[in-house]
């Protein structure tokens, strides 16, 4: 249950000081920054901050300062936060927020007090449906309905049972005129016996069939194949996945775990008409 944003800790990390350089992508992040900073709430009317500059204009400490936190490796993008004195660094679907002197790193969410709007999550949002949306469908296994009117990508594992119950009401999703995107997961890692299963899958003449067998726990012939499982996995621990299903609506916001059709159908509908 969301925590009252009013009641939420503030808090900002001297990052020079308390963590030194950041290996982006490794569990620094996570297990330094995240730990202290699980729920951050900053409010957008603090007043004593400096002022934003403007658009397009990142003063060189902001950038110093990216290129030591994160080893050098370029954000795809710094702009001007929705927080006065900081500025925003998209990494994917990552957000972080350095401040104009260069001086704080902040990894969090950011709250709008007034409408309670989490500015971080539509952000991130905005990352993944990006990320997804460059994907081929020919590297996935699609479940597409006869008259689409939204889709969903789903991260899935074979030995998931809330995989298998989300794929029992595939008839059900199509016919809503959802269109499932299946993108392998293999919770166990690369080279597991999940993964195995799972490039048997991609690797069928009949991907469809072979998934529906899979999730079904009948045998599924066994093959070997170049297939972009990996990296599938590899975009999901990207975009935050941590466990199967994981569904991605249209505008990129994220579903963890499974959701009954009736649900996600008017979900996905949503999500369709507001993608960017």
């Amino acid at each position: 249950m969301m925590r009252n944003p009013v009641a939420m800790l503030l808090r900002v990390v001297q990052a020079r000081n308390k963590i030194g350089r950041i290996e982006f992508g490794s569990t620094d992040v996570d297990e330094v920054i995240m730990r202290n900073l699980r729920w951050v709430l900053l409010l957008v009317c603090l007043g004593g901050l400096p002022a934003s500059v403007a658009a397009g204009e990142v003063p060189d400490a902001v950038g110093n300062a990216v290129k030591h936190l994160f080893d050098n490796k370029a954000p795809d993008k710094i702009e001007p936060s929705p927080m006065p004195g900081f500025f925003q660094v998209t990494f994917g679907a990552q957000l972080y927020y350095v401040s104009r002197d260069g001086r704080y790193l902040v990894a969090g969410s950011i709250y709008e007090v007034a409408s309670k709007r989490n500015l971080t999550e539509e952000g991130q949002n905005g990352g993944r449906a990006k990320l997804i949306s460059t994907l081929d469908e020919a590297g996935m296994v699609v479940f597409k309905a006869a008259e689409e009117l939204s889709q969903v990508t789903v991260f899935t594992d074979v030995s998931c049972p809330y995989c298998v119950k989300f794929h029992q009401e595939m008839a059900d999703l199509n016919a809503g005129g959802v269109t499932v995107r299946y993108l392998g997961f293999p919770r166990a890692g690369i080279n597991s016996p999940a993964y195995d299963t799972l490039v048997s899958v991609w690797c069928a003449d009949d991907r469809r069939s072979a998934m529906t067998d899979a999730k079904a726990g009948r045998q599924v012939a066994p093959l070997s194949c170049d297939t972009p499982i990996a990296r599938h996995k590899q975009l999901g621990e990207d975009i935050g996945v941590r466990g199967t299903p994981t569904i991605v609506l249209e505008n990129g916001r994220i579903i963890g775990g499974y959701v009954p059709a009736e649900e996600l159908i008017q979900q996905a509908r949503e999500a369709a008409t507001t993608r960017g």
